[in-house]
């Protein structure tokens, strides 16, 4: 049996693809380093990302009993990896009373909370594995707590330091110069 208790949280954890966490190997998990090697991707990249202490404490969980070369998330009856979680994911759904929401969302939902907490586009779209930071944008999004806490910041900021106006800006080009 699949466990959404397990899948919900390291693809909220890590943003992989359902495709990457579906074929994830215990050989590519690095406890050594706390990493993710995620290999097959769509990109054809591989990339690592971090893992945080909820999404090891999962694997450490996982991997008992398996050998290195077995997949993660593995199907009970066949033994062999899980192709697609489709109508379990949209059966815990209905028993958890949540409409439309759909896997893909929960990937978005790592995007987010890393842009929410300050993180740039460039380390988002590096975690995420877009070969084009644009992409990031989809799923970074301003947020009203986001933009207040901005606004909040440039006027923190200019206690104590010039303004930025033009004439600041070219003395400092005469003064570099």
């Amino acid at each position: 049996m699949v466990l959404f208790s397990d899948l919900v949280p390291i693809a909220v954890g890590t943003g992989l693809r359902k495709n990457e966490l579906l074929t994830l190997r215990i050989k590519h998990i690095d406890f050594a380093r706390d990493l993710i090697l995620v290999t097959g991707t769509k990109t054809r990249k591989n990339r690592e990302v971090p893992m945080n202490s909820e999404v090891r404490e999962i694997m450490l969980r996982l991997r008992r009993s398996k050998s290195v070369e077995d997949y993660v998330f593995t199907n009970p009856k066949t033994g062999k990896c899980l192709t697609d979680i489709k109508r379990a994911f949209h059966g815990a759904c209905a028993a958890a009373k949540i409409e439309g929401l759909v896997w893909h969302d929960l990937r978005a939902t790592f995007g987010t909370r890393l842009g929410e907490a300050g993180f740039d586009a460039f380390t988002i779209a590096a975690l995420m594995g877009h070969s084009n930071v644009r992409t990031t944008q989809r799923y970074v999004r301003a947020t009203e707590r986001n933009k207040r806490e901005a606004v909040q910041a440039a006027m923190l900021s200019s206690r104590g330091h010039n303004l930025a106006t033009r004439v600041n800006a070219i003395t400092q080009n005469h003064a570099v110069a």
